[in-house]
């Protein structure tokens, strides 16, 4: 899907949907996660001609990149925010042991979030959120988008995407807009996978976290986040999952040790899966929110 963002609104400009060859994209860790990224890069191409979206090349574009690509971790900030440099090493520090090689030498970004109270603008706790990846594999996405002359600017995953998304998106599912856009995205780790949340934060009691859900053909993503603050990252891929037993286990997890309550959960992805993870979600007794896949679009150009 193409969108666009002009003073200050986001809107789609084309949805179009094309197969990807059998295991064209290998999401996870290491590489190659594009084996064959000329067809894939052949793929786009064709797409952006069919939209007539060739006048935007030469443009910059946020790229959507599987959970199962990234790693993230919160430390928790005390005093004086740490300046480019300190929050670049404190970032590689709390990945270290997230990715393989030497975090030296992956791709690292990171922000200063904070939990912000009704009794102050202040936020109440501050963390430095890292979010990192292999760079050779971060580079495999970037340089399909290049092949066909765009230029990737913000490289984000899915469901942090889809998070920002969901709260610019409050319409329920748009029928003219086919989940499967996502099919291409899905993340990819065993199963079983730990937790993928560096569990350094200090326990804040919440008593409203927000579970977003992403999912398709049986790889599935989860993000909870309290208070905006991401808290809780996991991706995994199963033949046949059983989301309500490991949506259970996340909620066990959050619960004990990060004394979080989930209270809401944001699902998106093809039917009939995310109808079947709604009612899993709703069985847990959370608020549950289904939203198209293209949510997650929006929210990777929100400023």
């Amino acid at each position: 899907m193409l969108v666009a963002r002009a003073n200050g609104s986001v809107k789609p400009l084309h949805q179009l949907v094309a197969e990807l060859p059998a295991d064209a994209v290998r999401a996870g860790l290491h590489g190659p996660n594009l084996p064959e990224p000329g067809a894939v890069t052949d793929l786009l191409r064709g797409l952006s001609e069919e939209a007539d979206a060739r006048c935007r090349r030469s443009s910059m574009v946020a790229v959507l990149i599987p959970d199962a690509v990234v790693r993230m971790a919160l430390v928790p900030i005390e005093g004086v925010e740490p300046n480019r440099t300190e929050g670049d090493a404190m970032a590689r520090w709390a990945l270290r042991g997230l990715l393989p090689g030497d975090a030296s030498e992956a791709r690292v970004d990171w922000s200063v979030v904070g939990e912000q109270t009704a009794q102050t603008a202040e936020p109440a706790a501050k963390w430095l959120l890292a979010v990192g990846a292999t760079a050779s594999v971060v580079r495999e996405y970037e340089s399909v988008v290049e092949g066909i002359g765009w230029i990737p600017g913000r490289v984000i995953p899915l469901t942090m995407a889809l998070a920002v998304g969901a709260d610019e998106v409050m319409t329920a599912v748009d029928p003219a807009v086919d989940p499967a856009v996502d099919s291409a995205a899905g993340p990819e780790v065993d199963s079983g996978a730990d937790p993928t949340v560096n569990p350094v934060v200090d326990p804040v009691v919440d008593s409203g976290a927000r579970v977003v859900l992403s999912g398709v053909g049986g790889r599935v993503a989860c993000l909870v986040e309290a208070d905006g603050v991401p808290r809780f990252h996991r991706a995994w891929r199963a033949a046949n999952p059983d989301l309500g037993l490991e949506l259970s286990a996340v909620q066990r997890y959050v619960t004990t040790r990060l004394d979080l309550s989930i209270a809401e959960a944001v699902v998106a992805g093809p039917e009939p899966w995310r109808q079947r993870a709604a009612t899993d979600c709703e069985a847990l007794g959370w608020k549950v929110r289904v939203l198209s896949s293209w949510a997650a679009h929006i929210g990777a150009v929100q400023p």
